[in-house]
């Protein structure tokens, strides 16, 4: 007969165990002190030993210590088999295509692009109500760092690691971003997907445009958020340098609005400046996202199945037991 593996929830009461070694000694010492007083009270004759046996009392004490290991085999929450739970949740799907190119550390904006851009996602995710985020990072290619997800901690988690590091080739590639939220998404819409693409709007690629149709014509709304500023800003490197070109000028990266609107128009979203408007995507999320997009998904989950009831009623029967095995006292 093979036995279930037995998964611990809450192993950290187990050392709760140590206090049964001074309870045991208190309790011996108690119960030898008892039978003493006992014997000087019932005098010369001593007391009677069908009522008051060894036997007996350290039946009783065995009792006791087996239900004390019983609630702390009980408080560690032992879990053996499987069930299934159906989750509903009602909500939509928004992705963030986050820019973490070199060109978002210029320093037009405190303390830069990409950290104002972090900071208008973090103020987004309270407000969310049953909807899943998932994060895109892209510059020279584009990586889905985080996949649609309801744990809004977790994907706080990455975004804050998101960076200049994340992605292995430099510049800027907006289609690459597109193409990978198209994977993302996938091809079942149970509700509204949207994707929210936060850059300085510099691009190396091409065919953003006829990118954002393809997403638009199967549903997903593609929103645009410049950061930066039209003046630029020098994009600073390690011991206080700063970025330069080929013939050694330094470089001044400036927003471009102009292909993020366009990419915007054609995916049927919007076009929004976080530079002017730092709640802008607070804002976007609250006029975009209507109860129409709400859809509803039927997830099942494996869970394993709480045992903790089986030891604590042995426990408690060993402890109502009790009091008819402990010897009693001589009338």
């Amino acid at each position: 007969m093979d036995w279930p593996a037995v998964n611990w929830a809450a192993p950290e009461y187990a050392w709760l165990v140590l206090l049964g070694l001074p309870a045991a000694f208190l309790i011996r010492r108690a119960a030898t002190r008892r039978r003493r007083d006992l014997r000087l009270l019932a005098g010369e004759g001593g007391m009677p030993t069908a009522r008051f046996t060894p036997a007996r009392q350290w039946l009783g004490h065995l009792g006791l210590g087996v239900a004390f290991l019983l609630v702390v085999v009980a408080l560690c929450r032992p879990q053996w088999g499987e069930m299934t739970q159906r989750e509903h949740s009602r909500g939509a799907d928004i992705l963030i295509a986050l820019d973490v190119s070199r060109s978002m550390l210029a320093d037009d904006l405190s303390p830069n692009r990409l950290a104002v851009a972090k900071r208008a996602v973090l103020e987004l995710l309270p407000e969310l109500r049953g909807d899943r985020v998932g994060l895109i990072a892209f510059s020279g290619s584009a990586f889905l760092v985080c996949p649609l997800t309801s744990d809004h901690d977790a994907f706080a988690a990455v975004l804050a690691e998101a960076g200049p590091d994340t992605l292995p080739l430099g510049g800027t590639t907006l289609a690459g971003a597109l193409k990978e939220a198209r994977r993302a998404f996938g091809d079942h819409a149970q509700r509204g997907r949207f994707l929210v693409v936060i850059s300085d709007g510099e691009d190396h690629g091409g065919d953003v445009v006829e990118a954002a149709k393809s997403l638009g014509g199967l549903g997903i709304r593609v929103h645009g958020l410049a950061v930066g500023s039209p003046g630029g800003g020098l994009i600073p490197l390690a011991e206080g340098e700063f970025l330069r070109d080929r013939q050694g000028a330094i470089v001044k990266s400036r927003q471009h609005p102009g292909l993020l609107s366009a990419m915007a128009a054609a995916g049927g979203g919007r076009y929004l400046d976080l530079t002017a408007d730092p709640k802008a995507l607070v804002g976007l999320y609250a006029a975009a996202v209507s109860e129409a997009d709400r859809g509803e998904i039927v997830r099942a989950r494996r869970l394993l199945i709480e045992r903790f009831q089986l030891p604590l009623a042995l426990a408690l029967f060993l402890l109502l037991l009790e009091p008819f095995v402990r010897p009693r006292d001589p009338p």
